[in-house]
């Protein structure tokens, strides 16, 4: 809902806040006052480009903010969602959204809502979703081919169907794009599987164990340096115990010395020992070494072996790109698996074509079901339609919903997330035309009339939740005009309804009235709107537009009147 509007520096205009409030409200006033720059402002608002001499003479730019407030339960029609969309844009939202414009005399126009720089394109999409303007604008949902169907669909209360048919179509897009996939892997299968195949066996025959590159080079070094290591042995080997003077001998007398030593003196007890133990470890380390040197030996053949073993091990690592030999079992492994599931795609390819061909059956069924019933609720929507342009005064208008459908049996690409159906909105004004596009016949009052009755038969369905009728009462007086008021205070119910009207009839059924003037002080225009707050003001208001330039008794009284049958008629309606 709209709730209030500020306008600075724009024609006329040089300071203006409005509030409004929710239902039907008019703006009256003498041509020229202003009426007009309220809607430019307002398509300002919705991110229409400004023109610089839109200025107020003598001022450097023209601001306009607008204030709505947004429904928490408010649905959507199609995918679009107001919330979502200010929210991944990074756009704070609580309850409300205040749109600012500014345009300058030098530099660009800016855009932003709720503080944050926007621009025009993103501000027109939100636009759309928060105001219609019918009339002499270009600002209506209706009149864009590519929503017809959301509104059909809307009518007929067949978007859960419409959802069906999404859903298996996502899953039927899905399949063919693995089965894409699939395709893709199946051509290069066989030059991969010999890949593998080659790796396989080439491991297998391999056969390298866990840390085995590590191991054979100690080996390696062992054997390769074993007379060096000899040699180093046996010379600790003769200082520990074989030479005069040995090792093991001088810690044998050391040991000697100090058990005399105790006997003297207790404490030397403790030297004593760790005496002792070091004697008893140097034994042990003997009898290692001793054990050791019997081991080492020359063994050429068995060297021969280990670095051709090596060498083998390396150009593996070498031939498949690794880092270390250790990577060679994780290779070996991941080969297997890779080739015992190559060998089973034949399997998963047609369970895969059993997949699609059910799920094809599947949107079918269900698009050729969603179509049917788009045909037999587009007939009652037609009827409806029709009924209203006539009690509009549009007696000769025909209205059609055109479907055409696709055949998925011709082309099983056919189908969409929508379905299988494309729909356009055909109107006739007068007879002897054709039936045409909606967008193309009808043009200024003639165009509110037939958004007038669309918008009473799809009202409920519609995500928009402000309404502006601008020329709505062109071209149609007496009987028409009052219908016209009444069907726009039912839309009142439902949205927020403003229309600019010159017409009583349809004045006289608003539940707020602005009155527009035009001031003048110090040689300037000025134009204000004022909220008619008071039943006198509002009657004499409806008399200027009945009586013309002279309002008598009798103007005033019959504009009273007015006011207080057609209220009354309205609050019986409503009750009703």
């Amino acid at each position: 809902m709209l709730l209030q509007l500020r306008i600075e520096n724009l024609a006329t205009i040089r300071e203006l806040d409005v509030e409004f409030t929710k239902g039907f409200s008019i703006l009256t006033g003498e041509t020229g006052a202003g009426k007009s720059i309220m809607i430019d402002a307002i398509m300002l608002a919705l991110g229409h480009r400004g023109d610089p001499a839109m200025i107020r003479t003598g001022e450097e730019q023209t601001v306009v903010e607008a204030i709505f407030s947004l429904a928490e339960d408010s649905e959507d029609i199609g995918e679009f969602n107001i919330r979502r969309e200010l929210e991944e844009s990074g756009i704070a939202l609580d309850d409300e959204i205040i749109v600012r414009c500014v345009v300058a005399e030098i530099g660009r126009q800016k855009r932003y809502i709720n503080g944050n720089s926007v621009t025009a394109d993103f501000l027109k999409k939100i636009g759309r979703q928060l105001i219609n303007i019918h009339g002499q604008h270009d600002n209506q949902s209706l009149f864009q081919i590519s929503t017809h169907l959301d509104f059909l669909d809307g009518y007929g209360q067949l978007l859960p169907l419409r959802k069906q048919v999404e859903e298996v179509f996502r899953s039927l897009q899905d399949a063919r794009k693995e089965q894409n996939e699939f395709q893709k892997i199946i051509a290069e299968r066989e030059f991969r599987l010999e890949e593998l195949k080659v790796i396989i066996e080439d491991l297998s025959e391999l056969n390298y164990q866990p840390s085995e590159e590590m191991e054979l080079r100690k080996d390696e070094n062992r054997l390769t340096h074993v007379e060096k290591l000899s040699m180093l042995l046996g010379q600790v080997r003769h200082q520990l115990q074989e030479m005069d003077g040995s090792v093991l001998e001088q810690l044998e007398m050391s040991r000697k010395l100090l058990a005399e030593a105790e006997q003297i003196d207790p404490e030397c007890s403790e030297i004593q020992a760790g005496i002792e133990t070091a004697c008893f470890q140097l034994e042990d380390s003997h009898r290692d070494i001793l054990n050791y040197c019997g081991k080492v030996e020359a063994d050429p053949q068995r060297l021969s072996w280990i670095n051709e073993r090596l060498s083998r091990i390396q150009q593996f690592v070498r031939k498949f790109r690794l880092s270390d030999a250790e990577e060679l079992l994780t290779l070996h492994e991941e080969s297997i698996k890779e080739f015992d599931s190559l060998q089973q795609l034949d399997d998963n390819e047609q369970q895969l074509v059993e997949k699609i061909i059910l799920l094809s059956t599947q949107l079918q069924q269900h698009a050729e079901h969603l179509s049917k019933q788009r045909r037999k609720h587009a007939r009652h929507l037609d009827h409806a339609i029709v009924d209203e342009l006539r009690q509009l005064g549009m007696n000769k208008a025909r209205f059609e919903t055109q479907i055409v459908s696709a055949s998925m049996s011709e082309n099983n690409q056919a189908c969409s997330a929508n379905g299988i159906d494309k729909v356009e909105f055909l109107l006739s004004v007068n007879p002897g035309q054709g039936m045409r596009s909606l967008v193309k016949v009808a043009s200024g009052g003639e165009l509110s009339r037939i958004m007038l009755a669309l918008k009473t038969v799809l009202t409920s369905l519609d995500s928009v939740e402000i309404l502006i009728f601008d020329e709505v009462d062109s071209g149609i007086s007496g009987g028409v005009a009052e219908i016209v008021g009444k069907k726009l205070r039912q839309l009142g119910s439902r949205h927020q309804t403003l229309c600019v009207t010159h017409l009583p009839q349809i004045a006289a059924f608003a539940e707020h009235h602005f009155l527009v003037s035009k001031d003048m002080e110090d040689n300037q225009t000025f134009t204000k709107i004022n909220p008619l707050n008071t039943e006198s003001e509002r009657v004499h208001a409806l008399a200027d537009l009945i009586g013309g330039q002279e309002i008598t008794t009798n103007t005033m009284e019959l504009a009273g009147e007015m006011l207080r049958s057609f209220q009354s008629k309205s609050l019986i309606t409503e009750k009703c």
